[in-house]
């Protein structure tokens, strides 16, 4: 179900950087302020390499439409917007292959961002966050609203006036609920309303969810061996949110996403999980010291896409090598697996309602709410803030 693409060895540590990929082109820095560009698709084709930054590159990311394919990198001096395809029509001419340079000496950028129409890009720095105009030098929005350093900053999909920002925890966002994951492994879904107020509607436990995923697998037969065995390993206990995306993949026909929102994929250093949005149940895990083939044996960062031919790619890199991994998941594989799997079935993820017969026999319990409705929640040092764009 997981294959290893592209192994790419790099010429220094990338685990905190933010890497990009996309359906067909993944990018990776060369010397610290240049770039490669690979093709998905055909492993064959030399990189392209791009070049225009005098300091470190920082962060890069595709965006968000299928052509032109654009990509943007930033560091310190400048933040550049790179056509790809029309980069390698330059380099097969023999000119030096250019991009438009969008931002200057904004800082040490953390995160960048295309909205859904890729005209704008949202870059964090510090406690600041730019919004660029994707085809010219200017910025178009600053916002100072936060008081912690930013990590990252998306684009609402259902209105592009709207930003999600979150200091110190990543973001992601399906349908018209929010969802945010920390580095102890716990994630908070919130719904969001026209007012643009947060509600939290579940909370969601990675390590918890793995228990129980285990336990029905037959893995660990009692909740005392599971603890024993988490307590032998200190590092696996460890599984933060790195990245998050729900599945779905391009279509050949048209080039539309087709997604399947109901499954989650999330990024951990010790491998991907993906979850049943509909249930908070881990569906299955793919652990990289089961694929002993594979180059990444714990990741540092996470880079996430939609692919071809309905699977999705992600591009890893070691946390404590200087090496990227391009990998890619088969949906329609592991939908054949967990539909085939002996016993497979799906956990409820509460308790039955008080108005059922089946608990009947049980002392009624009060359901908790949140003290405090429609308000920015502070949650395990989670800060989050919805930003409306004028």
């Amino acid at each position: 179900m997981v294959t290893e693409m592209l192994s790419l060895p790099c010429d220094r540590l990338l685990s905190h950087r933010q890497l990009a990929c996309c359906h067909t082109y993944c990018g990776i820095p060369l010397e610290g302020k240049n770039m490669l560009i690979y093709s998905n698709m055909d492993k064959d084709n030399k990189p392209l390499l791009l070049t225009g930054h005098h300091g470190e590159i920082s962060a890069m990311t595709f965006g968000k439409l299928s052509g032109p394919v654009l990509l943007c990198s930033a560091s310190p001096d400048y933040i550049i917007v790179w056509d790809i395809e029309l980069c390698h029509r330059r380099t097969q001419e023999g000119k030096v292959a250019a991009g438009t340079v969008i931002g200057t000496l904004l800082g040490e950028v953390v995160h960048l961002s295309f909205c859904f129409s890729d005209e704008r890009v949202a870059a964090c720095s510090g406690s600041t966050l730019y919004i660029l105009s994707s085809k010219r030098h200017e910025v178009i929005f600053t916002f100072t609203n936060h008081l912690g350093p930013l990590t990252s900053a998306e684009f609402c999909p259902w209105n592009k006036n709207i930003l999600v920002t979150t200091s110190e925890d990543r973001t992601f966002k399906e349908n018209r609920h929010l969802i945010t994951g920390s580095t102890d492994g716990q994630l908070w879904c919130f719904s969001i309303t026209d007012d643009h107020k947060c509600h939290l509607v579940s909370k969601m436990d990675l390590q918890k969810m793995e228990k129980r995923h285990l336990q029905h697998q037959g893995t660990v037969s009692d909740p005392a061996g599971f603890s024993e065995q988490l307590a032998e390993d200190k590092v696996d206990t460890s599984k933060p949110v790195l990245k998050m995306a729900t599945c779905s993949s391009l279509i050949d026909t048209n080039n539309e996403h087709k997604k399947d929102n109901s499954w989650l994929c999330i990024g951990s250093s010790d491998g991907l999980y993906v979850v049943e949005l509909a249930t908070s149940e881990l569906l299955t895990a793919f652990y990289f010291k089961d694929y002993p083939i594979l180059s990444i044996s714990m990741a540092g960062s996470w880079s996430i896409s939609p692919g071809w031919n309905d699977s999705m790619v992600f591009l890893v890199s070691s946390m404590f090598t200087p090496c990227v991994a391009l990998l890619e998941l088969r949906l329609c594989v592991l939908r054949s697996t967990l539909a085939c799997g002996e016993g497979f079935s799906v956990f409820p993820s509460s308790p039955l309602v008080l108005e059922s017969h089946l608990s009947a026999e049980f002392k009624r319990k009060e359901p908790e709410h949140p003290k405090k409705k429609g308000q920015h929640l502070n949650t395990h040092s989670l800060l989050l803030k919805l930003m409306h764009i004028k």
